[in-house]
């Protein structure tokens, strides 16, 4: 009488390659999609600290007589625009965008002046300074005959809804933390005449606003297309939204660069009007 012999349990060598080559198609097809939802999450929490921080600036506007912060102090406390405005918010985690790398926090960020209770940095998020607080000086001494240094009023941004706030931002060209708490907009800004400065900050012969652009070695601090080519950006009247940088730099959508979302008259201009 024969036995039969039973098959050996297991897989064999091709199916065990089938099976790994199947894991590697779904891990290269997920990946990416868990990779995206992951940022979609920072980015939605970077909108909400955006709205946070706008509701602090709407504070600080009812008790300042309705002017803005300046964008640092001028008294050489070293106090930049989020002093000012953690007293309303009470979270320094308000002012650091979740989708940062730790080491430029480390590296980059800024210590607030105010007391958090503990030791906190600040880093990502910038301020229109240029037409709503600029603390500047003039190249030599304060110019107050070209506007430096100066605050916007509440009545003075007319388009409250469409004037960039504060916005992502990676800070300068170059090194170190000169400018990551602010936000140039596109374009140098002109007196109100169309004429650069002959004075002061902007002027003439000063590359420190004239340049434009973000080049390696620019003083200017441009905006960051950090969640999913998007740039988050709160407005003058407490909303926020995430935007792609070509819209935020053509307000009119001509193709042409201009400073209409940051001028607070929804103008497709670089005139400065404060």
């Amino acid at each position: 009488m024969k036995t039969c012999k039973k098959r050996a349990s297991g897989f064999t060598l091709i199916e065990l390659l089938v099976v790994i080559a199947i894991i590697a198609i779904l891990a290269a097809i997920l990946f990416p999609v868990f990779a995206r939802a992951r940022e979609n999450a920072r980015r939605t929490s970077c909108v909400n600290n955006m709205k946070q921080a706008g509701l602090g600036i709407a504070q600080y506007l009812q008790d300042n007589d309705g002017n803005y912060p300046m964008s640092s102090s001028t008294d050489n406390t070293n106090r930049r625009w989020p002093d000012y405005i953690y007293p309303y918010v009470k979270s320094a985690q308000v002012f650091v965008c979740p989708s940062l790398a730790s080491t430029d926090l480390n590296t980059r960020g800024q210590n607030f002046i105010a007391s958090t209770g503990t030791t906190a940095k600040y880093f990502g998020y910038g301020y229109n300074y240029q037409y709503l607080g600029n603390s500047r000086l003039g190249t030599v001494v304060a110019d107050s005959s070209d506007g430096f240094p100066f605050t916007a009023s509440d009545s003075q941004v007319e388009v409250p809804a469409q004037t960039v706030a504060i916005a992502d931002t990676g800070g300068v060209g170059i090194s170190g933390a000169t400018g990551t708490y602010t936000i140039d907009p596109p374009q140098p800004i002109l007196k109100a005449d169309g004429t650069l400065r002959t004075a002061g900050r902007n002027n003439a012969t000063d590359g420190f606003y004239k340049s434009g652009g973000g080049t390696a070695l620019s003083a200017r601090s441009t905006p960051a297309a950090r969640h999913l080519d998007r740039v988050s950006v709160g407005f003058a009247d407490g909303h926020a939204k995430a935007m792609r940088l070509s819209d935020l730099d053509d307000f009119d959508g001509d193709g042409t660069t201009d400073n209409g979302y940051f001028n607070g008259r929804g103008v497709a201009d670089n005139k400065f009007y404060n």
